[in-house]
């Protein structure tokens, strides 16, 4: 299943690698992405429609949250994820369309950065973030001279998730009474309190992960072989594989010292690949998973490996696309 699971990282770079470089036109790719944000809207609606209708018949508003939210779609984790690709891509297309377009893609992006809140994970939120500060830094840089509308535009974000947060509080209150009662606990505790169940998978994890630190424990393994009694209580028996919640970990687990070495060294050069050619996408979409990747086996699951695997072959194929306007991206605005 995990092979399985993983065929993306094989495939794609097939597909991508392997095209004529000039059947993927700066117009066809627009078109794609496109499409994309149509999925991700669709999808969008959908969980906000069941939360509306669960909440009109049982009067209870926890469908709005985290995994009831996302019912129809899987963990919140991975939706999270494709919702800010969604965002990016929406900005991007905010930032070079034309005015007459401009506000579909703001009110586009203004509903995923509220869905996003929703979902309710805090690393997603937490990328989410890092990515609008980019992202207003951008808009700033490109639009010198539109410094009134950049501080309305920063105010009106503070403003909103402001009440996003006092409105409908849910995990984040949680989350924040946590950090506000720091000086009531010793760091252990806070640690635990932070991170929940979190703090004792990973415990469990580096404890097993030193004992075979060079070479890892390698895949296809059972739970059961590696764990004692009393951790297979928090690390359930019969899961596929023993989820570190933290794609590191999880490498260094089971393909040791030289496979962290591997990603690390992956995942650094592809952030100096798409700051040196100023691939804003590629740029974005490494700052997104690097993040959710701390908190989360990202590149475990089959959601995770289709969007990281996908949208990297495409964003590293055209690295341009955003670079400039032409009059053939105007027209296809227009129409």
């Amino acid at each position: 299943m995990r092979t399985y699971d993983k065929l993306p990282f094989l495939v794609y770079p097939l597909v991508f690698f392997t095209l004529d470089k000039n059947y993927f036109t700066k117009e066809k790719l627009i078109v794609l992405l496109k499409g994309f944000l149509c999925a991700a809207t669709i999808m969008l609606l959908i969980c906000w429609g069941n939360a509306l209708i669960q909440y009109f018949t049982t009067n209870k508003t926890h469908f709005f949250y985290y995994t009831q939210f996302s019912e129809f779609f899987g963990h919140p984790a991975y939706c999270t994820a494709i919702v800010t690709i969604a965002f990016f891509i929406a900005f991007l297309f905010f930032n070079k369309s034309i005015q007459s377009t401009r506000w579909l893609w703001g009110v586009l992006s203004l509903f995923y950065g509220i869905s996003i809140y929703f979902l309710q994970m805090r690393s997603g939120i937490l990328a989410f973030i890092v990515i609008l500060v980019f992202a207003l830094c951008y808009y700033l840089f490109n639009h010198k001279k539109q410094y009134k509308q950049t501080i309305i535009i920063f105010f009106a974000i503070i403003l909103i998730s402001v009440l996003l947060i006092k409105i409908f509080p849910n995990r984040v209150e949680k989350y924040v009474s946590t950090i506000n009662d720091t000086e009531q606990v010793d760091d252990k505790n806070l640690t635990e309190k932070v991170f929940g169940l979190r703090s004792e998978i990973w415990k469990i994890t580096l404890n097993l992960t030193m004992e075979n630190k060079w070479l890892g424990i390698g895949t296809g393994y059972k739970n059961a072989l590696f764990l004692e009694e009393n951790e297979l209580k928090t690390i359930h028996t019969y899961s596929s594989f023993i989820n570190a919640h933290n794609q590191f970990l999880q490498i260094f687990l089971e393909h040791g010292i030289f496979g962290l070495i591997i990603i690390f060294f992956l995942i650094g050069y592809s952030f100096y690949y798409a700051i040196k050619t100023k691939n804003y996408l590629l740029l974005m979409l490494l700052i997104t998973f690097s993040i959710n990747m701390f908190f989360e086996s990202m590149l475990e699951r089959n959601r995770g490996i289709f969007a990281f695997s996908l949208f990297y072959g495409l964003f590293m194929l055209k690295n341009d696309i955003f670079a400039t306007v032409s009059k053939e991206t105007l027209e296809l605005e227009k129409s």
